[in-house]
């Protein structure tokens, strides 16, 4: 039986022999998806890739499971990577096209964004590829993100613009964010706003990490940062320190008791509902923590505050300047500042020109 889709209960499968290979086995397995066009592309995809490994020349016996296994990958990355070891963990490296890897996005996350696609395959196997050729196994890959048109293919698609940038939070947004939320998601949000937490670092800290005494917390590993204790203001730290930590609600499935945290959640979803409902009764708009936080931190020491960016780039952790500058420092009021400037210069080219005018009317 030629190779084609079934559906069983709500999830499609493949079943079948491919024709084009002599003597095929027979395959069956799921897609594990449940609409049929994104069932066919992934046997499109599987049965190429399979045809491709019967007759193109084998060049390696090194597996993408093999890279895998050689890559030390963060909580983040191994999670991406689960996802992507059921399409390539059986492959030869070298059998591995960057067109490959880029198609494989509107397979594993169909209803995202190419930008998704581009963190959560393109950048976890590029990372694990090449660092199998830094220990001298393999080639090296180098895979081009998509291009604009492609994101605005995909964004269509999915009927969602993806790329807007996040509006940053301020102190007039904390404050009233907080007359409503309760003591642990209010402090959560000025936590985030004061420090340019995360909010998984945020979530995770547990009393452990926090030295009331000192004003500092012990914040963990992100983007290349390595854990470090940082800095508050006295007046969080003594707010922080009258809180009490709560022990997370134990999750469906889970065995273990969670340990206690400072805002009392065990994963940075667990807030949300709360968060968003906060917003509404508060009559403010409906950031995301990271808005709220992170931008808003960038935003408010650069652009009102005015402080450098080498200064703001190392007590938000930032290790790339340019980002900060690129992506978390939002502009405000451009136009206004823009006009009032104009305004600025003029009146001072007309004060000194009048002063010019005067000085030669003494003279002569």
């Amino acid at each position: 039986m030629p190779l084609k889709l079934k559906l069983r209960g709500k999830i499609w499968h493949i079943e079948g022999r491919i024709d084009e290979i002599p003597n095929s086995k027979y395959y069956r397995q799921s897609t594990r998806k449940t609409e049929k066009k994104y069932a066919q592309t992934y046997l499109d995809w599987f049965k190429n890739n399979a045809i491709k490994a019967h007759f193109g020349e084998t060049k390696s016996s090194f597996t993408f499971s093999d890279a895998v296994l050689r890559y030390d990958a963060n909580r983040e990355m191994a999670k991406f990577l689960l996802r992507i070891m059921p399409y390539l963990e059986g492959m030869q490296v070298e059998e591995i096209t960057p067109k490959m890897v880029k198609d494989l996005g509107k397979i594993i996350r169909p209803n995202s964004a190419a930008v998704t696609w581009k963190r959560q395959v393109i950048a976890p196997v590029s990372a694990v590829i090449n660092n199998a050729h830094q220990l001298g196994l393999c080639s090296p890959i180098t895979i081009k993100g998509y291009t604009e048109f492609e994101k605005q293919r995909q964004d269509k698609l999915r009927g969602k613009q993806s790329g807007i940038p996040k509006t940053p939070g301020d102190w007039e947004w904390i404050l009233e964010f907080k007359k409503v939320a309760d003591p642990h998601v209010g402090l959560l949000a000025q936590f985030m706003f004061e420090t340019a937490a995360r909010i998984s670092q945020a979530i995770a800290l547990t009393p452990e990490d926090m030295d009331y005494e000192n004003n500092r917390f012990n914040i963990a590993a992100a983007k290349g940062q390595p854990l470090k204790w940082v800095r508050i203001s006295p007046e969080l730290s003594a707010e922080l320190q009258a809180l009490p930590p709560k022990r997370p609600r134990h999750s469906k499935g889970r065995t273990k008791l969670h340990g206690l945290r400072v805002f009392g959640y065990a994963s940075r979803t667990g807030p949300s509902k709360k968060w968003k409902r906060y917003c509404k009764e508060a009559g403010i708009e409906e950031l995301v923590p990271h808005g709220a936080g992170r931008h808003g931190f960038g935003t408010e020491m650069t652009v009102r505050q005015g402080l450098d960016v080498n200064t703001v780039a190392e007590a938000g952790r930032w290790s790339d300047k340019g980002l900060l500058l690129k992506t978390y420092a939002h502009s405000e009021h451009a136009d206004q500042k823009i006009i009032d400037a104009v305004r600025t210069g003029r009146a001072q080219a007309e004060s000194s020109l009048q002063s010019k005018s005067l000085d030669n009317n003494r003279k002569s």
